[in-house]
């Protein structure tokens, strides 16, 4: 799958997403709605080897730190913590161990109010299993 078809699939599906990005083990920017942070995607590939430290450590992106709540490879998720929960960012990342090219491949999408992980994070999976496995 090419990037810009990555990217328009990515527009349709995951329309309520504020933010989208999915990149490769070699931290290939495969499409991004937003200019990502070379040196924060390494760490958000980190989240899937230890638990306890992508719990300790977080996520960040764009230098925002959101507090991981589930860990449950190959999902990885969690919100902003402030001090209005109706105002809360949702952060997931999803981990394709046989994406495209055969490498590992890495979905991640940031989402807000009204829209909640139990909702978002299976749009997430779906379309990472659709437009990022290798066929």
């Amino acid at each position: 799958m090419s990037q810009p078809a990555i990217a328009d699939a990515a527009k349709a599906a995951l329309k309520d997403a504020s933010k989208y990005l999915f990149f490769d083990g070699q931290g290939t920017v495969l499409a991004s709605n937003f200019t990502a942070e070379p040196n924060e995607l390494k760490p958000l590939e980190a989240l899937f080897t230890d638990r306890d430290e992508a719990v300790k450590n977080g996520m960040v992106v764009l230098g925002t730190r959101y507090e991981v709540h589930r860990h449950h490879p190959p999902l990885v998720y969690g919100r902003t913590m402030g001090g209005v929960p109706e105002q809360s960012e949702g952060c997931a990342v999803c981990k394709v161990e046989k994406g495209l090219g055969g490498q590992a491949c890495y979905g991640l999408i940031i989402y807000q109010m009204p829209n909640i992980s139990a909702r978002m994070v299976p749009m997430l999976q779906k379309f990472c299993q659709e437009q990022l496995e290798a066929k």
